[in-house]
């Protein structure tokens, strides 16, 4: 009976830990406010991206647990973003250009690496 119960334990251990593995990290509050803020920025027309629908899905992977000044500072900052990508004038569209490119690129690629790289190590 005690080797049962030690199988299933060391059972259950593996398989939470092969879950948080496949799981992408999380992101500090400084990167999650960041993203949101990268979101408002492609939500728009002029600045819209392949990685609009991968970078929504990271914010709402990641949104939970946060406090409520955390949610109220990213709201804020996708606002900021959308307001910053409706301005006309070319130097405020190449600063978009380079932060979209930049940091918001740079967001959803190491987070979705991270989220590959983990299920790839279960398969090994």
């Amino acid at each position: 009976m005690r080797f049962v119960t030690a199988a299933i334990t060391i059972a259950a251990a593996c398989a939470s830990a092969a879950v948080a593995s496949a799981a992408p990290a999380r992101l500090s509050d400084v990167d999650f406010i960041a993203a949101n803020r990268c979101l408002g920025i492609e939500s728009t027309k002029t600045f819209s991206a392949p990685d609009a629908d991968a970078l929504r899905q990271l914010v709402k992977a990641q949104s939970w647990g946060r406090d409520s000044f955390i949610y109220d500072k990213a709201d804020q900052a996708r606002d900021d973003g959308q307001r910053d990508a409706s301005r006309s004038g070319a130097e405020n569209n190449a600063r978009l250009t380079g932060e979209r490119d930049g940091v918001c690129r740079a967001l959803v690629s190491t987070t979705t690496a991270a989220a590959a790289g983990g299920s790839h190590n279960m398969v090994q």
